[in-house]
């Protein structure tokens, strides 16, 4: 399955998740099948695992009986990967931007998500599926995540069409793996430095499972903010420090998974050539979802081909993983 981010395993690993783009092959974890959208070299949502433990079968999965369905939708859809225009970012305006959304991530609610809840996000999402000597597609659906904010007792669910799956802790000994899904609830980023330098230094110090580049910082701040409810003063502090990261650029043109037209904070990832946006309402600021393509001509696509898409649709808490907020 907000996808977690290279540790000795890595090259490896990378390639495996590559090779899911050339054919959606699911992963082997525990002896079972892992649900056919895993990205694992990304980590934008709660399901994402570091890449080398889910190399290493750090997981287990229970599957529901049954297809998920999610916002009235019983399937999903193919499409032929659109092509966008690769906007000009600018560096310069990465400060400004940021800022902006810092000043609205501290206007949020401050209700804090409690130990026995959890964190619901729905959202409509699109990725790759290829086969070598076939044009580039995106599988597009909706998809609901509930994100325990116990993660010690209490299982993390995704339900999306065709898979509902409850994830379990990881396997004994795997502390890797407990201490990523411990720092992602709220209560631990609400423990987290709110000094932009200093936030910065921890985050790559917890994304160092994955590796030391800015791109594999960048992405695990993108996981932070996905599929997540922040903390009104560390959301603010987490938008500032991800200001800082080198090779970030503003963009006054994008769009999220569902069209919906925004600015963005992007990086692009210099091993495979493809852009990451991270996409915000150009008035409120609000954050929309995230869309990545690529930046030149690859094996994958043309210049311009979109990867991945997504649009977060609803955002709450609730008390259990059967539940979803009421409107």
């Amino acid at each position: 399955m907000n996808e977690i981010h290279q540790v000795q395993v890595q090259d490896k690993a990378r390639d495996k998740a590559r090779g899911e783009v050339r054919g959606e092959v699911r992963g082997e974890v525990r002896g079972e099948k892992a649900p056919a959208s895993v990205r694992p070299r990304r980590n934008r949502a709660w399901y994402a695992v570091p890449v080398g433990m889910v190399a290493a079968g750090a997981l287990a999965f229970t599957f529901l009986a049954g297809p998920g369905e999610s916002g009235g939708d019983t399937g999903y859809h193919l499409s032929a990967a659109p092509v966008v225009k690769v906007e000009v970012g600018s560096a310069n305006g990465v400060g400004a931007l940021m800022e902006n959304v810092a000043e609205r991530a501290s206007q949020g609610p401050a209700a804090r998500v409690g130990v026995n809840q959890f964190v619901h996000v729905r959202s409509h999402y699109s990725n790759m599926q290829a086969e070598d000597g076939s044009p580039l597609k995106l599988k597009t659906y909706y998809r609901e995540a509930w994100t325990s904010q116990n993660p010690d007792k209490v299982r993390s669910r995704l339900k999306q069409p065709g898979d509902d799956i409850i994830w379990s802790a990881p396997r004994d000994g795997d502390e890797r793996l407990a201490e990523w899904n411990r720092n992602h609830t709220y209560a631990a980023l609400e423990k987290l430095p709110t000094e932009p330098d200093a936030l910065l230094k921890k985050l790559r110090e917890d994304a160092a499972y994955s590796g030391s580049s800015d791109q594999n910082l960048f992405d695990y701040v993108a996981g932070l903010i996905n599929e997540n409810i922040l903390p009104p003063e560390t959301g603010a502090a987490i938008y500032r420090a991800a200001a800082k990261i080198p090779g970030v650029v503003a963009l006054d043109r994008a769009q999220d998974g569902d069209g919906r037209p925004g600015v963005a904070l992007a990086r692009t990832d210099e091993r495979d050539h493809e852009r990451n946006e991270l996409v915000f309402d150009a008035n409120s600021y609000d954050y929309l979802g995230m869309r990545a393509y690529l930046v030149q001509n690859t094996e994958l696509g043309k210049k311009g081909t979109v990867t991945e898409m997504q649009a977060v649709l609803d955002r709450g808490v609730v008390d259990s993983r059967d539940e979803t907020p009421k409107k």
